[in-house]
């Protein structure tokens, strides 16, 4: 009820501009269709961008499918799908943090935290974020049915991990944590040798169909993994100690200071504390690890804060551990302490999710809390742009580029240059986007409009061949051309 009660405005909210319009508002004819659900699993997530990325999240699309029937392109039924995913995601953690012998007093603290922790905010606000709310009902649905301990807890527990693997790539690895839990010396977790040996053989053989399915993870240089390490840190300082949330960030623009600060204080406490089960903080921290680790392996240094679901899980339970030991039998301290910590995380949370409610906020937040975020100032650059000011528009994606390599940056460049009627620089910013995007099916579009108004007809044809090959319909609305005439 927590979660509904802080969250439940943003229903009201609409689209951001980044991503939700190309997996929602882009994709209508597609999700308008009760039979795509047949057709979600052939599919590649980013499809729009490109149809062979590595991302593969039927479930997340099976549920775009299942929302647009009630409220198609509106995007009322896509917040209400988060705000219900989030909140049963808190009723989950509120289990498995029972299950793990935390109490009942801070089981319900730390559900509660999870509930409103503004570092959670974009997993409910932002739609596209619901890819980790799902994650973390489907993998804490599969983790607490494997501690029942019956053949049919396990069937269901399969089930439910086949889901997350359709959810996002994270899943894969808590088979590697689930083979731990249940190799150590808890009663509850103890099976036989052949118990488990049954059990990884079925998460070999999910994760194997999964990779048939769709092959392509991603995947990152080894100089790329090494710079992405500080990002442990940044997590744990977003997780501990929110002071100040953002809607998307590079790495230049967040401290590593914070992370250390609470990492620090973390670890005095646990060596300290008399009543700590240091156990329990080591079984926190590795779901945390485990959890942030492909996180961190995406290439790019994007930081997005929706990816922290299940990492906070982690945290909640080292953080959990450490408040059970140091209030002992004082629960009346611990509940008023505890209830002013919730109480400042959903104050917090909900002058943060105001961000959400348009483009115009998204991006006016996203500079704001990341000014050296090409994509930050290329939503605010989109933002201008659709309201008539061009010039803005273009001061925007100039800093875009100046900051670095951005996608889409091209196109929309070319666009406005296509609405002043300069041909020859629109042609010139459409090669740079096909030579960092070339599957992008719009971009080809535009270039054949270019192409036919500088009088070669042919090669604008050839271009609207590519851009079909690109899977994507002739997309042609930023200039209201749709027949150039070429054979079929």
């Amino acid at each position: 009820m927590v979660a509904l009660a802080v969250h439940a405005r943003t229903i009201g909210f609409g689209f951001t501009g980044l991503d939700d319009s190309d997996l929602v508002v882009g994709d209508q004819a597609f999700l308008a269709n009760p039979a795509s659900l047949l057709h979600v699993l052939g599919r590649s997530y980013l499809h729009v961008v490109d149809p062979a990325h590595a991302y593969w999240r039927p479930l997340v699309t099976a549920s775009y499918i299942l929302d647009a029937q009630w409220s198609a392109a509106h995007p009322w039924a896509y917040h209400a799908t988060n705000v219900v995913l989030h909140a049963v995601a808190s009723v989950l953690v509120l289990t498995l943090l029972r299950r793990l012998i935390l109490g009942r007093t801070v089981a319900l603290l730390g559900a509660l935290a999870f509930a409103v922790h503004p570092a959670l905010a974009p997993a409910v606000a932002w739609i596209p974020g619901r890819n980790d709310s799902l994650l973390a009902v489907t993998v804490l649905a599969s983790w607490l049915l494997l501690l029942r301990r019956t053949r049919v807890a396990d069937a269901a527990h399969l089930g439910f991990f086949a889901l997350a693997l359709m959810a996002k790539e994270t899943s894969l690895v808590f088979p590697v944590l689930w083979a731990m839990q249940l190799s150590g010396t808890s009663s509850r977790s103890r099976r036989s040798w052949r118990g488990r040996l049954g059990l990884a053989a079925a998460w070999g053989c999910l994760v194997a169909a999964r990779f048939v399915a769709h092959p392509g993870v991603p995947h990152s240089t080894p100089g790329e993994l090494l710079a992405g390490v500080p990002l442990f840190a940044v997590a744990v300082g977003q997780l501990v100690l929110p002071l100040k949330p953002v809607v998307l960030a590079v790495t230049g623009d967040l401290s590593v200071v914070p992370g250390l600060l609470a990492a620090a204080l973390l670890g005095l406490a646990t060596w300290r504390l008399r009543r700590v089960r240091r156990w329990v903080v080591g079984f926190g921290a590795l779901v945390f690890l485990l959890s942030i680790a492909p996180a961190v392996a995406v290439p790019g240094t994007l930081v997005l804060d929706h990816r922290l679901e299940l990492p906070a899980v982690g945290v909640l339970v080292v953080v959990g551990e450490l408040v059970r030991a140091a209030a002992g039998r004082n629960t009346r301290t611990l509940v008023a302490f505890g209830g002013v910590v919730v109480s400042a995380l959903a104050l917090v949370t909900m002058a943060f999710e105001s961000a959400y409610r348009d483009p115009v906020a998204f991006a006016r937040e996203a500079v704001a809390g990341s000014p050296r975020s090409p994509l930050a100032h290329f939503c605010l650059g989109q933002v201008e742009q659709r309201a008539g000011h061009d010039d803005q528009a273009l001061a925007e994606y100039g800093t875009a580029l100046t900051l670095g390599p951005a996608e889409v940056v091209h196109n929309d460049i070319a666009v406005i240059a296509m609405k002043r009627g300069e041909w020859p620089e629109a042609e010139r910013e459409l090669h740079e986007e096909l030579a960092l995007n070339p599957g992008y099916a719009t971009a080809q579009y535009n270039l054949a409009i270019v192409l036919r108004h500088e009088g070669r007809a042919a090669e604008a044809c050839e271009a609207v061949k590519a851009a079909l090959r690109g899977s994507l319909e002739d997309d042609a609305r930023a200039t209201g051309e749709r027949d150039l005439d070429c054979p079929p």
